[in-house]
């Protein structure tokens, strides 16, 4: 388990720097960028069930990045960057997880787009800034 979580943070720090990246910049992920992790990979790893041999990695890995993302995004609209998505009070880790993991079960054919796009996107969608 001590891996996982190691794995977790390593993950959440790329996730976090790339998010920043594309947040700072409001542009979406350009070509090269779909090379690191894309929407498809995301759900590889978000779409794991109990039971299945890597299911501990791989719902790690999904909470990790979808919290990176979130984290980095929340962190940037605290500093003044403009607001996409205002999560209420009550959302918990694992319902931002199932937000994210049920968007990119919906739209398959948004899979090959970058992962973070498509993070930023299921949270507006769920999470809008009225």
């Amino acid at each position: 388990m001590a891996q996982v979580r190691a794995g977790v943070l390593t993950v959440r720090s790329a996730v976090a720097l790339a998010a920043l990246g594309l947040i700072a910049t409001g542009a979406p992920a350009r070509g090269g960028d779909l090379e690191f992790y894309t929407g498809q990979a995301l759900f590889a790893q978000c779409s794991a069930k109990p039971g299945e041999a890597a299911y501990e990695a791989q719902a790690a890995r999904c909470a990790g990045y979808v919290m990176g993302v979130s984290d980095a995004l929340q962190a940037l609209q605290g500093a003044g960057a403009t607001p996409r998505v205002c999560l209420p009070a009550s959302a918990s880790a694992t319902a931002v997880e199932a937000v994210v993991a049920r968007f990119l079960a919906d739209h398959p054919d948004k899979r090959l787009m970058a992962a973070q796009d498509l993070v930023i996107e299921a949270l507006s969608a769920q999470y809008p800034c009225r």
